[in-house]
């Protein structure tokens, strides 16, 4: 998601940028990989500050606060839940996001966006999951069975764990057995279907290449949407086999 996120925020003339991330591995990871990420398409790029509030726990006035003593003229925000509305309640008092840029990890998933309800930020560019815009036969079919089922809207969890159990059931099926080595062979390279279409297994690194949303936040009837939306495929912006070798402990 990082990659996919710097794709769209190099474009943009900011230069100055402060982050704030949970202080745990996923929000260490993502801020790193960011920056990496966009100092290479743009090292005009000045880092002037980084927030690290423990996750779940953000103190959001000191946070909000810091930030914008230091000037930045665009925001990387990887806080989600009640963080998130914290931050953003804190950050729309005190106008931190008024002229600025904001590029936001996960905010665009119905989990976290739908919380902020008609306090939602207008034009942060996020990763998420507009069910209610995406058209296409595997995911109207997807949508269909799930209202039908559960009598409500799928989140981002609700795809996820869906296609870890059909992925599990297909590599189960092909290797015909629940020995360890026989379901490592049976995963390398399968492709399944997936909501958001087909999705390949790479031998190289485990990793499946199932992609993601990237939009804009927007208010709608008094709630937050993601809109000018398109999908992103994972295959596109995982690494090269080249990149993950090199990543690779030789041992």
């Amino acid at each position: 998601q990082a990659a996919m996120l710097v794709e769209a925020a190099s474009k943009l003339p900011a230069k100055r940028w402060a982050t704030i991330a949970p202080n745990y591995e996923y929000g260490q990871s993502a801020v790193a990989v960011f920056k990496k990420l966009m100092s290479e398409k743009r090292p005009d790029i000045q880092w002037v500050d980084e927030q690290w509030p423990p996750q779940g726990k953000i103190d959001a006035g000191p946070v909000v606060q810091a930030v914008a003593a230091a000037n930045p003229e665009a925001i990387l925000n990887v806080t989600f839940g009640a963080d998130l509305v914290k931050l953003v309640r804190e950050g729309n008092t005190r106008g931190l996001f008024k002229g600025r840029e904001v590029v936001s990890f996960l905010t665009g998933e119905p989990e976290y966006l739908d919380p902020l309800k008609d306090e939602t930020p207008e034009g942060w560019i996020v990763t998420g999951y507009p069910w209610y815009s995406i058209k296409t036969p595997e995911h109207d079919a997807f949508l269909k069975a799930y209202r039908a089922k559960y009598n409500d809207y799928p989140r981002l969890g609700s795809i996820v764990g869906y296609q870890t159990i059909k992925s599990a059931a297909a590599i189960l099926a092909k290797a015909g057995s629940s020995d360890p080595e026989k379901l490592i062979a049976a995963a390398e390279g399968l492709s399944v279907p997936s909501p958001f279409g087909e999705i390949t297994f790479r031998k190289i690194d485990h990793q499946s290449t199932l992609g993601a949303f990237v939009g804009k936040t927007a208010l709608k009837d008094g709630k937050g949407v993601m809109v000018d939306s398109s999908y992103k495929k994972g295959a596109d912006y995982l690494p090269s086999d080249a990149e993950v070798e090199k990543l690779r402990p030789k041992d």
